[in-house]
């Protein structure tokens, strides 16, 4: 991999070029993660919980395609960097032609609409799953099996589904069995949010796995996948999905790419005691 220090890594596997590019990091409150889980049991896990938001984009066949669109102007200063940082890989805004949701929580899709209901990708389709725009923009979201404040969620619900409202001419729903793009295949992992999607990578030469938001960060949840986070609208078949994926990707040892996971993402999953640990590439 070729590291900038500009907010983006670049490399090239078979045909296919590919970027981790920065939207920047942001502050969460260590009650987020591991809910109810005794504080004295988390040993020397911080305060807060600095989180980078990656987002991956592929270059190939004429296309540009990214995962995920980050913060938009919704955090700045700690987020909301991503034009700028693609601008800094050489990839302007309209040259995106696909972008690809890995699920449609708010520092995943506020990046699509500026000021004004600007679009920010004018030229993009944007995927996402079907069964993700369906819980979010329903009358009456089921937030029954979540840990999180449900005035939280509900307004949080109202934002998104207002977000889906304006990108809905350019809205691609797919079903977790479709393929997507040459070399793009969907894999549900529900319980972090009811679509939440996970994707395999083919560039040629080898597959890799787009993680998304199985674990928001390096320590607490590999090493206990069940302590979950507050964002995870199912809790247990969040932990339920969590356990697997990371077995799975410990089993197989793929390249991983994780949204949240310390820049530039890549990394691989290997066994760690009784859970798993991170280990960057």
């Amino acid at each position: 991999m070729m590291n900038h220090p500009a907010g983006f890594t670049a490399f090239r596997s078979g045909e296919m070029e590919i970027f981790s590019v920065t939207d920047g990091e942001v502050i969460y409150e260590a009650r987020c993660f591991a809910p109810g889980i005794p504080r004295t049991l988390l040993g020397n896990s911080p305060r807060h919980f600095i989180l980078p938001h990656n987002i991956l984009v592929l270059r190939f066949n004429n296309r540009v395609v990214m995962f995920d669109a980050g913060n938009g102007h919704y955090t700045a200063p700690e987020a909301g960097q991503l034009q700028f940082y693609l601008h800094a890989a050489g990839i302007t805004p309209e040259s995106v032609t696909d972008i690809i949701l890995t699920h449609a929580h708010p520092d995943h899709i506020n990046g699509l609409v500026g000021v004004g209901e600007q679009l920010m990708f004018p030229e993009a389709r944007i995927h996402l799953s079907q069964a993700e725009y369906d819980f979010w923009v329903s009358e009456s979201p089921d937030f029954s099996r979540s840990k999180n404040i449900p005035a939280a969620l509900l307004q949080m619900q109202q934002h998104i589904k207002g977000i889906l409202r304006v990108l809905d001419n350019r809205l691609q729903l797919f079903h977790s069995t479709d393929a997507l793009l040459e070399g793009i295949h969907p894999v549900a992992a529900p319980g972090h949010t009811p679509g939440h999607t996970l994707f395999a990578i083919n560039t040629g030469e080898e597959q890799f796995i787009h993680m998304a938001d199985t674990c928001h960060e390096n320590e607490l949840l590999f090493h206990h996948p069940e302590w979950g986070t507050i964002f995870d609208i199912d809790f247990e078949q969040a932990a339920q999905t969590r356990q697997a994926t990371l077995q799975e990707l410990a089993n197989n040892g793929k390249l991983v790419f994780g949204y949240h996971l310390p820049a530039p993402g890549f990394g691989k999953v290997i066994q760690g005691g009784d859970g798993f640990a991170w280990k960057p590439q």
